[in-house]
C-alpha cells in the first residue's frame, strides 16, 4: 500500500501584516509586485496605503536629484553617496530648451521649459509635473500671459489645508517711469497660480510691489506650505526671504539673520535652504573663512529674532585648494553636506566623520531634495 505525502496546511499571511511589509520597499518593487496578486496591486494604488508608504518608506529614502544635460538632458537620483537607478531622460520634453528643475513634495516635481526670459511667439512656458519613481509625467495647461513677459520666478508646493498641489508663476509686467521720481520705475507683477485640484490657473496683478524676487536658493525651497525665494526691498534694498503661502496664495516676507554674511551682493551663490530637525534652516559659506559654513536655524518659523547659528562646519582644504560651494544637505541630522568645487563636480563630506569624497558627477543647473513616492498622476501619460 502506497503512502501518501501529508500536505502541510497552507498559511494565509494576514492583511495587515502584509500590507506593513510593503509599506517598507522601494517603489521599483512595488511597481513589480502589483503583478503578483490582485489584492497586492489594490494595497498599492491605495491612497491610503500611498501615504502610508510615503510615511514609512519616503523616510529612509530621502536624497536629491541632479539635473545634468551631458550628453542628453536627464534627471538622476542620489541616496547618500550614490546614484540608485531612478533616473529618467527628459530631453524629449525641452528639445533646445536649457530645462529647470523647480522643486519637489511628496516624490512629486516640478519641471519648467525655461525660466528667466521673455515671452514671445515663439518662446512660451511649458511647465511639467513628473514622478521620477514611477516615470509618470504630466504637462500643465499653458498659463495665462502676455508678449514680452518677463518669466521671473516658479514655485511648487503642497497645500495641506484642501490636500492640493499648486504651482506659482511670477511675471514682471510693464514698467514706466514715475514721473515725479524719474530714477524711480513702476511696475507690477503679475502671478499665475495653478490648482492640481482645479486643474486651472488663477491670475492676480501685484501693482507697484515694495519687494521684489531676487533669486532662487539651492537646497529645499518649500517648506511649511510655502516656496521660498531670496527677496529685497525696493526702498531700503534690504535683503530678505520672500514666501509664497499656497493655502492662502500670498506673499510673506522673513527676515534674514542679522549677520553680516548675508548683506553680501551675491550671497545665495553661497547659500542654501534645508530642513534641519524639522526646522527653517540655512547654511551659508563664510565671507571670512572660503571653507567654513555656518548652519542657521528658525526655531519659530516666521520668527526673526528666532534665528541662532545652530553649527559651524570646517570642511577640509583639498590639495588642488578649490573653493566649494554648498548644494545639499540632508539625513535630518544635517549629517551629510553636498557640494560642488569651481568646475561643478559634487562633493561629499560627512560632517561626522570628517570624510570628504568627490564625485566624477558634474552639476549642471539646480539640485532639490527628494524622496521616493508611490503618489500618482492622474491625466498621466509614462515616458
Amino acid at each position: 500500500m502506497v503512502k501518501r505525502e501529508k500536505i502541510a496546511p497552507s498559511f494565509q499571511v494576514p492583511d495587515d501584516i502584509e500590507i506593513d511589509i510593503l509599506s517598507r520597499l522601494s517603489v521599483k518593487s512595488l511597481l513589480r509586485f502589483k503583478c503578483v496578486k490582485k489584492s497586492w496591486r489594490n494595497f498599492i494604488e491605495d491612497p491610503v496605503f500611498i501615504a502610508m508608504h510615503l510615511d514609512y518608506y519616503g523616510k529612509s529614502s530621502v536624497g536629491f536629484l541632479l539635473y545634468g544635460s551631458r550628453p542628453y538632458k536627464y534627471i538622476k537620483q542620489y541616496l547618500n553617496c550614490s546614484s540608485i537607478d531612478v533616473s529618467m531622460s527628459i530631453k524629449i520634453l525641452f528639445g533646445e530648451s536649457p530645462g529647470y528643475m523647480i522643486g519637489s513634495i511628496n516624490g512629486l516635481v516640478c519641471l519648467s521649459n525655461n525660466l528667466y526670459f521673455f515671452l514671445k511667439e515663439d518662446k512660451r512656458l511649458s511647465i511639467y509635473i513628473c514622478n521620477p519613481s514611477t516615470r509618470e509625467i504630466l504637462e500643465l495647461p499653458e498659463c495665462h500671459h502676455a508678449y514680452n513677459d518677463f518669466v521671473l520666478s516658479i514655485g511648487f508646493g503642497f497645500c495641506p489645508k484642501f490636500n492640493d498641489y499648486k504651482v506659482v508663476v511670477v511675471k514682471l509686467l510693464d514698467s514706466v517711469i514715475n514721473v515725479r521720481d524719474p530714477n524711480c520705475c513702476l511696475f507690477s507683477l503679475g502671478v499665475e497660480v495653478y490648482s492640481w485640484n482645479r486643474n486651472s490657473w488663477r491670475s492676480t496683478k501685484i501693482v507697484n510691489p515694495r519687494s521684489v524676487l531676487t533669486t532662487s536658493f539651492q537646497g529645499k525651497g518649500y517648506f511649511n506650505g510655502a516656496f521660498h525665494w531670496g527677496g529685497r526691498d525696493l526702498k531700503s534694498s534690504k535683503r530678505m526671504i520672500m514666501s509664497f503661502q499656497f493655502d492662502e496664495e500670498v506673499f510673506r516676507e522673513l527676515n534674514l539673520p542679522n549677520h553680516p554674511d548675508f548683506q553680501e551682493e551675491n550671497y545665495f551663490l553661497n547659500a542654501l535652504i534645508i530642513e534641519y530637525q524639522n526646522f527653517f534652516s540655512l547654511i551659508i559659506k563664510q565671507k571670512v573663512n572660503m571653507h567654513v559654513y555656518d548652519l542657521w536655524v528658525m526655531k519659530e518659523y516666521g520668527v526673526s529674532d528666532s534665528w541662532i547659528k545652530q553649527l559651524t562646519i570646517e570642511v577640509p582644504v583639498l590639495e588642488d585648494r578649490l573653493m566649494f560651494r554648498p548644494v545639499m544637505s540632508f539625513e535630518n541630522n544635517g549629517e551629510l553636506l553636498v557640494l560642488s568645487d569651481w568646475y561643478g563636480r559634487i562633493v561629499w563630506y560627512n560632517t561626522k566623520t570628517k570624510q570628504i569624497e568627490r564625485s566624477k558627477e558634474v552639476l549642471r543647473g539646480r539640485s532639490i531634495r527628494y524622496k521616493e513616492s508611490l503618489v500618482s498622476l492622474s491625466r498621466k501619460k509614462v515616458v
